[in-house]
């Protein structure tokens, strides 16, 4: 268990008499397999996840796991949804041939904000274990089709999405690429059902609760604080986080912020303010 796995991501291949990956990045494994896997599925309490269906992630803490899977959700979510507005526009823009380039559809504190917010989310500090399935292990990885096809009623764990009861996994298919509860699991049967009491810090809740519907409650208390209009929270300090040995700290006489930056980021800053 550990919270520094990593994995190797590159720019692009180059082919000669043998394969070369140009520009190798180390990156964390479990939060960039949660923003980039093509499937993510789940057993019953998220301490188990398999990512493109031969990486396993074993996290120690229930709440933890979920806490997690809910972030990268909606920052997935966020980021297509960006993604597609700017790509429409672009298409729309060559499409009508204009000379005259109109108002961006995604505004730079929303970028901003979001990018800041992929950066925290990488920078999480949690343990866990990785490693790589075995052929008869991928073979037995799936509970398969369930003959009660009811979802389990947790508002607000995934967002908006109603779970729906995955044809061959098993489980529930919450999104295009995530199926909860689809895992084979060794935990016992009756682990769901033992819950613990809880206050609620927003609405003075007490009751007893599994780890899951602590998160469900949290994420759908009517106490909880709304949310303000896109980019508000640019106007939020931003914590320093040292992330490089290379990174000093730098305050900005133009937009009166602190960063921690590298001497190239310090150049790339201040030409945004040119």
């Amino acid at each position: 268990m550990s919270s520094k796995h990593q994995l190797l991501t590159f720019v692009s291949l180059l082919e000669t008499n043998r394969p070369y990956l140009v520009s190798c990045v180390r990156i964390p494994a479990l939060q960039s397999l949660l923003l980039f896997s093509r499937s993510l599925d789940t057993s019953g309490d998220c301490c188990r996840l398999v990512a493109d269906g031969w990486l396993e992630l074993q996290l120690a803490d229930s709440e933890s796991a979920v806490q997690l899977l809910a972030a990268s959700l909606r920052l997935r979510a966020r980021w297509e949804s960006a993604l597609d507005r700017q790509l429409a526009h672009q298409a729309r823009w060559r499409l009508e041939d204009k000379d005259e380039e109109e108002e961006a559809p995604v505004n730079r504190r929303e970028v901003a904000a979001l990018s800041r917010e992929l950066l925290q989310f990488t920078a999480s500090k949690v343990s866990y274990s990785l490693r790589r399935l075995t052929g008869l292990e991928i073979q037995n990885l799936y509970v398969g089709p369930q003959t009660i096809t009811a979802a389990p009623s947790l508002p607000g764990l995934f967002g908006c999405s109603t779970p729906s009861p995955h044809p061959t996994k098993g489980g529930y298919a919450v999104t295009d690429f995530l199926t909860y509860s689809c895992l084979t699991s060794d935990v016992d049967l009756y682990g769901d059902c033992l819950r613990t009491f809880w206050t609620c810090p927003r609405c003075d809740l007490h009751m007893p609760l599994t780890p899951l519907e602590r998160i469900a409650h949290e994420s759908t208390c009517p106490e909880a604080p709304q949310d303000g209009p896109p980019g508000a929270e640019e106007a939020a300090p931003e914590p320093l986080q040292k992330a490089s040995a290379l990174q000093r700290p730098y305050h900005c006489e133009a937009c009166q912020k602190d960063f921690l930056f590298t001497p190239t980021e310090v150049l790339r800053h201040r030409r945004q303010h040119v």
